[in-house]
């Protein structure tokens, strides 16, 4: 089944490539010489777009009480460039996979956008590369994206295999490979590396956050920082809704890992659970 399921990935002709928009913005963003009037161009070009990334610049998860932004260039401003691809990926991503209904997609995308903002907020404190914390949001955000691969690949097979899973006491990714020969993580970050021109951090951290995790004394990844993202929203009850999450919570040791207080981890947590419900709103316009 795995070979089948890759042959699929690697002929499918339609498979969702990244908007245009995404693409320009990235390519704009990597150029020293671009600007914020620039950017906003470019993105006023999409209208819902720009209407709904001023919303989530103006979100309690991202505006944190600030004065409000009322154009493009003032949320650029606040946010920082970088952010602002991140949340155009955080509104974009949802389209492109919106008509597969293997899984209730509301709710994994709830799941991925506080998995995101967690990964951020505990990557900002630990021990990684700029590089590491520049990506560490869109690490979160795309952390599942093979759960939506194999629904686009093999929609009645991962329907069935969706109903059956949440009555088996084991980890998706366990079933998965049982059943598939191939786990999300190694499919999503297979997928990411043929069609999207990402960093080989994002695939690398996608691939790797359900490997075995293992407090060894030396600096966090930030595959393991996901790892630990994505657990904590599940133990606080923002799963993707397939099958049975596990129930791990974030101990002194963890903490320490992370260089992090209990304060500090609290104050990540507490923002991203009372940012959900406004941000969500705005990624709906």
């Amino acid at each position: 089944m795995k070979d089948k399921i890759l042959k699929l990935l690697g002929e499918k002709g339609d498979l969702p490539p990244l908007p245009e928009i995404l693409l320009k913005l990235e390519k704009l963003i990597g150029d020293p010489d671009s600007d914020i009037e620039a950017i906003a161009e470019l993105i006023e070009t999409e209208p819902v777009l720009s209407g709904r990334l001023i919303k989530l610049a103006n979100s309690v998860l991202f505006g944190g009480g600030r004065e409000k932004a009322r154009d493009l260039s003032s949320a650029i401003l606040r946010l920082g460039i970088k952010m602002i691809l991140d949340l155009a990926y955080t509104i974009q991503l949802p389209n492109m996979f919106s008509k597969f209904k293997s899984f209730d997609q509301f709710l994994f995308w709830k799941h991925s956008l506080a998995v995101a903002c967690l990964t951020q907020g505990l990557a900002q404190k630990a021990d990684l590369s700029y590089e590491e914390k520049e990506e560490s949001y869109v690490c979160g955000l795309m952390h599942d994206l093979g759960i939506v691969v194999f629904g686009y690949l093999i929609p009645e097979e991962y329907k069935n295999f969706v109903a059956s899973a949440k009555i088996r006491e084991f980890s998706l990714e366990l079933l998965e490979r049982e059943q598939f020969g191939i786990s999300h993580p190694e499919l999503g970050s297979a997928f990411i590396q043929k069609q999207w021109p990402v960093s080989p951090t994002v695939i690398q951290a996608v691939k790797e956050h359900h490997d075995p995790f293992v407090v060894n004394g030396s600096r966090p990844t930030l595959s393991q920082i996901v790892h630990i993202a994505n657990q904590v929203a599940n133990a606080h009850g923002i799963t993707h809704g397939i099958g049975l999450p596990p129930t791990w919570e974030i101990d002194d040791t963890i903490l320490k890992f992370l260089g992090l207080s209990q304060e500090e981890f609290e104050k990540v947590l507490e923002r991203t659970l009372e940012g959900l419900d406004s941000a969500e709103t705005a990624m709906k316009g």
